[in-house]
């Protein structure tokens, strides 16, 4: 069998001599020289074996096979010159899909104002947005199963690259009616032991917390938890982008000693991101220090 060696030029230039019926029309239409454009039409006929265009002193027609074959050739050259351009496109930045992991708080408090800014700047890139625990957000980037993630890292791992954005202060979180709660002063770890403690996915991290106090209660779900302290079922502590920025029914207290929460992207080493999602890194890396004053929070140090 003859070594595939039929290029896209072979197919546009036997397209453009049937349309134009003409070697000289077409060598005008695609600029080359009406030789170049003889010998295409010879090389496609050889490697093809039978011939597609009949040439006359006047015109250029095409054979039947020539005929049958014309709108194949279109369909080849057509697929591939919207391949190109999709993949130009997502070069661009103007198309593409971008799937992140966040934890809750920051998906909540932070993330609206830089995804509008985000959508503003790229309106043909689709965004997919999970929130999770940072241990939950660490392993679906380690899984691959989103481009990159926004959290806390729960543990080292050598296949993950973290670039810190900024961290923010944890504090006691109880109901303004619990016996912790009259105290406006920091509250050591030893003053909350013999107090019902709710457990979350962001205390579970602590390493004070777990000689300190045992628990009763487990609510990964940050909202299930603020809910609970709602009800005065116990105490727990929050990263202060997770508390509620209304109402009077929960009562915060600073830790002694104090403890901070790191935040910053999750993303796999020596991974090459798709264009959207670098799109979306980099609003991300440029938005979020225009924030951090009005959510209390303070920039991370690198």
């Amino acid at each position: 069998m003859k070594h595939l060696n039929i290029t896209l030029r072979h197919l546009r230039t036997f397209i453009i001599v049937a349309r134009q019926g003409s070697f000289n029309l077409a060598a005008e239409e695609l600029s080359r020289t009406q030789p170049a454009i003889t010998l295409a039409i010879k090389q496609l006929e050889e490697f093809i074996g039978l011939k597609l265009l009949e040439r006359t002193t006047r015109r250029v027609n095409p054979t039947s096979e020539g005929a049958n074959f014309i709108p194949v050739a279109e369909r080849l050259v057509r697929d591939f010159d919207t391949a190109i351009f999709d993949l130009r496109a997502a070069a661009e930045r103007r198309v593409g899909h971008v799937s992140m992991a966040v934890v809750p708080s920051v998906a909540t408090n932070l993330l609206p104002s830089i995804i509008k800014t985000f959508s503003a700047d790229y309106p043909g890139i689709r965004l997919h947005l999970d929130d999770d625990s940072s241990r939950g957000v660490q392993q679906r980037v380690e899984r691959n199963e989103v481009d990159f993630g926004l959290g806390s890292l729960a543990q080292a791992s050598p296949e993950l690259t973290f670039t810190p954005l900024f961290s923010d202060q944890l504090q006691m979180v109880c109901h303004r009616d619990h016996p912790l709660a009259g105290d406006p002063a920091p509250i050591s770890w030893e003053q909350m032991e013999n107090a019902t403690f709710l457990d979350s996915g962001i205390t579970k991290a602590l390493l004070r917390r777990k000689d300190a106090v045992l628990s009763q209660f487990d609510f990964p779900n940050i909202t299930t938890l603020i809910a609970m302290l709602k009800a005065n079922v116990g105490i727990s502590i929050l990263p202060s982008l997770a508390l509620p920025l209304h109402g009077d029914t929960l009562v915060c207290r600073a830790l002694i000693p104090a403890e901070t929460r790191q935040i910053g992207l999750l993303c796999r080493r020596g991974w090459t991101l798709s264009p959207a999602a670098e799109a979306m890194r980099e609003t991300i890396l440029e938005e979020t220090p225009k924030h951090l004053d009005r959510l209390g929070l303070e920039a991370a140090i690198t």
